[in-house]
């Protein structure tokens, strides 16, 4: 299946024109969906009291691993539609 993906997009600009301008709008979707999980763990972590019994440090952890995650994926993610939008 990709050889002939790799053959269709290899004979015309404009089919790889094509297949780029269907994945801009997967990937902004994509780019969203991380920005709204990103402001959801921001959220938690500003609503964790640290000095509360209750909140383990491995619990408080994982939510900052996960929102440094997101971070870091809306920057690839912000990069390549950049590239994207340049290159086509």
């Amino acid at each position: 299946m990709l050889k002939l993906f790799r053959y269709i997009l290899s004979t015309n600009r404009k089919h790889r024109r094509f297949a780029v301008g269907f994945a801009l709008p997967l990937l902004r979707l994509i780019r969203d969906i991380e920005r709204d999980e990103t402001y959801r763990y921001s959220d938690k972590l500003d609503e964790l009291d640290l000095d509360s019994e209750n909140l383990s440090m491995c619990e408080y952890n994982a939510i900052e691993e996960n929102y440094t995650i997101c971070e870091h994926t809306l920057d690839f993610l912000d990069s390549a539609i950049e590239d994207l939008e340049f290159a086509y």
